[in-house]
């Protein structure tokens, strides 16, 4: 391994340059998907922990543990990943966000100490569980192959009974409906859950966004 007293700039704009590809490659699927955390977020968070993993090495010394900075960024992003986390109802969603922040700061810092090969192949086995697994959910559990329509109603409106039968005539199941806000004057918010093809909750979207006068807003969350 290279002295870590003073890390020589090719090497530390190699680790950089490393950690920031790796971290992009982890917050490609979750930007494609739009989460709350996504391309950047993933690039930051890697590329930053690498920097505080040769941060750490360079000043160590004998009466101090370069793993303790290390275990301060696995706390702070135990902090980061939790903002990501959104209750609508009974439903949560952004765990798999959060848990790929914590991973990319793992691949981070693994790069920053110079373990190219353990974060590269760190990254490769997330992109491929965020990508490759989820596809096959539908397979392994097809009861839990349900997608999540986010609804607000304009102030004064009922939900509208033909979205009940354009789920049904698309082919989907309409699972559950869970109210985030009820209250009528001000616009409620309730949360589809629907059971069917992948395509199928983003054609119930564009239909409750062609009925703009009872619906103000619809996502899929």
């Amino acid at each position: 391994m290279e002295s870590l007293a003073v890390i020589p700039w090719p090497i530390l704009v190699r680790r950089l340059l490393i950690a920031f590809l790796l971290g992009a490659l982890i917050g490609l699927e979750r930007e494609r998907r739009e989460r709350p955390a996504g391309l950047r977020t993933h690039i930051l968070v890697s590329t930053a922990s690498a920097l505080l993993m040769m941060l750490s090495q360079t000043v160590a010394g004998e009466d101090f543990d370069p793993g303790r900075m290390a275990a301060g960024v696995v706390t702070g992003i135990g902090f980061l990943g939790a903002g990501t986390i959104i209750r609508y109802g009974s439903a949560v969603k952004g765990l798999t966000t959060a848990a790929s922040l914590w991973a990319a700061a793992a691949v981070g810092l693994a790069v920053g100490m110079g373990w190219y090969l353990a974060g590269a192949l760190t990254a490769i086995l997330i992109f491929i569980t965020l990508i490759g697994v989820r596809a096959l959910e539908p397979i392994v559990a097809p009861d839990a192959a349900t997608t999540q329509v986010m609804v607000k109603l304009t102030a004064g409106s009922r939900l509208p009974i033909d979205l009940f039968e354009r789920v049904a005539e698309l082919g989907g199941e309409l699972r559950r409906i869970e109210f985030v806000t009820s209250d009528i004057a001000e616009g409620q918010q309730f949360v589809l859950a629907i059971k069917g093809s992948p395509g199928l909750s983003q054609q119930v979207l564009i239909h409750c966004l062609d009925r703009q006068e009872a619906i103000s807003s619809a996502r899929i969350v």
